[in-house]
């Protein structure tokens, strides 16, 4: 079973590419040279190259992982650990965009920054935003409150 194994793996390496597999391998070795908006690139996330560990990754460099789209925010090598989910540090979600309205608050994902007369919701409270943070925060909203952010009712 294993020699039968190892020889269909042997073959498989010897087969010619399909003109699909090539065209993806090209897309995927490109697609982070493009200059699109957040919402752009999420339409057309399945053409972004997976997260792998010891790669290098530069700011901005979008990967997918765990079936959603990531922008790195700090050039770093990648290592086991530091998937994008594990490592808000170096890496932010991509999802849609939401109006930050009380009828479409943002989803607050604790890895942002929060703008003054916005909405975010997080646990299923909405909290309106009332101080600029400037920089990503990564505490619970309900840390926040009274300092950048007021519960709403």
């Amino acid at each position: 079973m294993e020699e039968a194994a190892a020889l269909q793996a042997a073959e498989e390496k010897k087969r010619p590419m399909t003109t699909e597999e090539v065209q993806m391998m090209l897309i995927r070795q490109q697609v982070n040279t493009l200059a699109v908006t957040d919402a752009i690139a999420l339409r057309m996330a399945a053409f972004y190259p997976e997260w792998a560990s010891d790669t290098d990754y530069t700011a901005g460099y979008k990967v997918q992982y765990g079936g959603k789209l990531w922008r790195c925010i700090q050039a770093h090598t990648s290592q086991t650990g530091w998937e994008p989910e594990n490592a808000p540090a170096l890496w932010t979600e991509i999802c849609e965009s939401h109006a930050g309205t009380l009828d479409d608050p943002i989803p607050y994902s604790g890895n942002m920054a929060l703008e003054s007369g916005k909405y975010y919701i997080q646990d299923y409270v909405i909290y309106l935003c009332n101080r600029d943070t400037g920089n990503p925060v990564y505490n619970p909203l309900a840390e926040l409150v009274g300092i950048y952010v007021e519960t709403t009712y």
